[in-house]
């Protein structure tokens, strides 16, 4: 089981994402839960679960959960060939907490994250410099929740530094204290 941060929002939504499972028994009682109408689900039967979910019932030996196919190998090469090109808002929007919390069970995932993120933060970090133009929105627009965040983050620092440079960062100003009793 992957470690979640119990308090972070974004990584409680991440972990809402769909993964295939195949039920290891048959259930009487869940039919309702299913896609199906009837009360009885049957061994072997294919049902997409929220991923906190299905962990643990993978853990209870109730269904063996499947790669979502967000990380599957095909999507993987598609991710390695091109990741500044990919819509990952529209894939999934927190791309990289469901792919941490997948890590264990896929191997590969941590470094196709690390990739693409190492990849995709250098545009990132050029949109915040040089401002957004046109093929910057559509760039922005592609960005999952994390990389949004650090845009924000890169955007603020930017404005900082340009404040320092017209010395409007930081000014000194003459206490209060200091003031009434020079008079």
């Amino acid at each position: 089981m992957a470690r979640r941060n119990y308090y972070d929002i974004d990584d409680i939504l991440a972990g809402q994402e769909r993964v295939p499972c195949v039920l290891r028994a048959d259930l009487d009682g869940l039919g309702s839960a299913g896609s199906g109408g009837a009360s009885k689900v049957h061994r072997n039967a294919r049902w997409a679960l929220p991923y906190w979910m299905a962990d643990r019932l993978n853990e209870e030996d109730y269904v063996d959960m499947e790669v979502s196919p967000v990380f599957s190998k095909r999507a993987n090469r598609m991710y390695a060939a091109s990741p500044e090109s990919m819509q990952l808002r529209a894939i999934c929007q927190h791309y990289y907490q469901f792919g941490l919390q997948l890590g264990d069970m896929v191997p590969e995932i941590p470094h196709v994250l690390r990739n693409m993120y190492v990849q995709r933060i250098i545009k990132v970090a050029r949109i915040a410099q040089q401002g957004q133009n046109i093929e910057a929105l559509d760039f922005v627009q592609s960005l999952d929740k994390t990389e949004t965040r650090m845009l924000k983050l890169c955007q603020q620092a930017q404005s900082a530094i340009s404040d320092w440079h017209k010395n409007q960062a930081y000014a000194l100003k003459r206490a209060a204290v200091v003031s009434t009793t020079g008079s």
